[in-house]
């Protein structure tokens, strides 16, 4: 864990359905760099499919044993969530469109859609991801 836990649901005045849908993204992405399944399984549903960098993932327990737990608990991340755009199409469902220094920096667009649950919480139901751009060693990544 990375310092203080960060919260799944946010203080204040109630978020607008299109910035809860661009909440449900940032929290899926801070739960790897901060390493916290709280934030994960509050951003996700139940039967997620995701294929991410070629790995394919069908539900939550997937995700997490096959991707979340390689990379958020032995890498260090930094996700940057930029240009998003989110359409609401219905009340419950939203749609978005060096080498040896151990290092490996990538470039992806990320393709998501989001269900409003009972709960009335916003979390992921798809993830696709298409990376456009790598830099330094991707063998480090081997495994995760």
């Amino acid at each position: 864990m990375h310092g203080t836990p960060l919260p799944s649901k946010l203080a204040g005045p109630p978020l607008s359905d299109r910035e809860a849908v661009a909440d449900a993204c940032f929290r899926a992405f801070a739960s790897i760099d901060h390493a916290e399944e709280s934030l994960l399984k509050s951003s996700c549903t139940a039967d997620i499919y995701t294929d991410i960098a070629s790995k394919v993932c069908n539900g939550y327990d997937e995700l997490k044993t096959k991707v979340w737990e390689n990379v958020a608990t032995k890498l260090d991340t930094v996700h940057y969530l930029t240009n998003m755009r989110v359409s609401v199409d219905t009340p419950t469902t939203a749609r978005g469109y060096d080498p040896e220094s151990g290092k490996f920096t990538t470039g992806a667009i990320y393709n998501c859609d989001a269900v409003k649950e009972d709960d009335d919480v916003w979390k992921l139901k798809t993830m696709k991801s298409s990376h456009v751009w790598g830099e330094g060693d991707p063998s480090i990544m081997a495994g995760h």
